[in-house]
């Protein structure tokens, strides 16, 4: 008797539930390809992501950037995807530093100056 039960008088056989999985095909056209950067310290996470184009030989122009806030719990995720913020940031430009006003309180002197850092190397880099 291979995993049989006994309830009221009655035999049961042990069944396994069957979970049916989808199968997918992924190629290429259905993957992005990206190259990024990273940067983090003890309150902030700071990530650059560059898409490929087409067939992943050139870059789009633009850069996104996932910020993580890591003081608070739990942890908050934003995204930023104007390179002209993120130029204005660094240049300390009072308008850019104005538009996005919650953003830049939210990050404090530190952050702030984390993310000009940040986007500095990015510079650098000849991503910006």
């Amino acid at each position: 008797m291979e995993d049989r039960i006994q309830i009221n008088g009655v035999w049961y056989k042990r069944e396994e539930p069957k979970i049916e999985t989808p199968k997918y095909e992924i190629n290429d056209l259905n993957v992005t390809k990206h190259l990024s950067y990273s940067f983090e310290s003890t309150d902030f996470c700071f990530e650059a992501i560059r898409l490929y184009k087409d067939e992943g030989e050139t870059f789009f122009n633009s850069i996104d950037i996932e910020f993580t806030d890591k003081r608070v719990k739990p942890w908050k995720v934003d995204y930023w995807d104007n390179p002209n913020w993120f130029r204005g940031i660094l240049d300390n430009n009072p308008e850019s530093l104005n538009v996005e006003e919650e953003t830049i309180e939210n990050l404090g002197p530190n952050g702030l100056g984390q993310l000009q850092a940040f986007l500095g190397y990015l510079k650098d880099k000849g991503w910006l």
